[in-house]
């Protein structure tokens, strides 16, 4: 497999009884580069990241990681926030990290690291059920880079947020390539794909209509719409 990318999947399909939710999908996704997955509501990107996280089995089709096929010991190299983060809320952040941390049995500075890549560090006392949306985005991202993963799954991860919110976030996720963590992120709103993707993926459907490199002199708008009509006459 090429070296370029971190992650590949072939011809993945996903069906649901008779229902097809992926058909025959391929992706590339290149090292150290974030790689925005477009498609409206309920065309299937979910899906796709959950079979790539492990949370559900493809019914055909394969997903190379690091050049090789798929196996659940290459989750310890990537993390994800796919829905809702998983936080206590009657818990402060840094301990929400410490539940995590005690677990995977990393050192308690790699808490202290990740509170500050993420811009929690002045939450100190207070708990999760006050953070606003944004900060637990930002914790939930902060429990799946916990564990120095080499690929971020990121499901719509501006959904509910307020426009600062919305730019921290997208401050945070152009940040991680250069930090050796590779980002996968899904999305229906282009104006903030656009501004961070490096690539794109255009899924509808559960087909995959268009892959290639974002450059910002195209007009993101009328290709996607492009794809989109074109999925849903075939």
């Amino acid at each position: 497999m090429n070296e370029e990318y971190i992650l590949q999947t072939k011809l993945l399909t996903k069906k649901f009884r008779r229902s097809s939710i992926l058909n025959a999908v391929s992706i590339n996704v290149r090292k150290n580069t974030v790689y925005g997955l477009l498609g409206p509501n309920g065309a299937g990107k979910s899906t796709m990241l959950k079979l790539i996280a492990g949370l559900l089995k493809p019914t055909s089709g394969e997903v190379i990681f690091n050049g090789n096929p798929w196996t659940r010991k290459d989750l310890a190299h990537i993390g994800s926030l796919i829905e809702n983060a998983p936080l206590y809320g009657n818990l402060t952040a840094k301990e929400n990290l410490e539940v995590i941390n005690t677990i995977l049995g990393l050192p308690k500075e790699r808490m202290e690291e990740v509170l500050d890549i993420v811009g929690l560090t002045h939450t100190e006392n207070k708990k999760v059920m006050d953070f606003s949306m944004g900060m637990k985005q930002r914790l939930g991202i902060a429990l799946a880079i916990l564990n120095h993963p080499n690929l971020l799954i990121l499901d719509e991860p501006t959904n509910g947020l307020d426009p600062i919110g919305i730019q921290e976030l997208r401050e945070l996720i152009a940040s991680f390539p250069q930090q050796g963590i590779t980002v996968l992120l899904s999305s229906h709103l282009l104006s903030e794909v656009e501004q961070i993707a490096d690539d794109i993926g255009i899924i509808s459907n559960g087909v995959l209509g268009y892959e290639g490199k974002y450059h910002s002199y195209e007009n993101l708008e009328t290709l996607f719409t492009d794809v989109v009509r074109k999925n849903r006459t075939q």
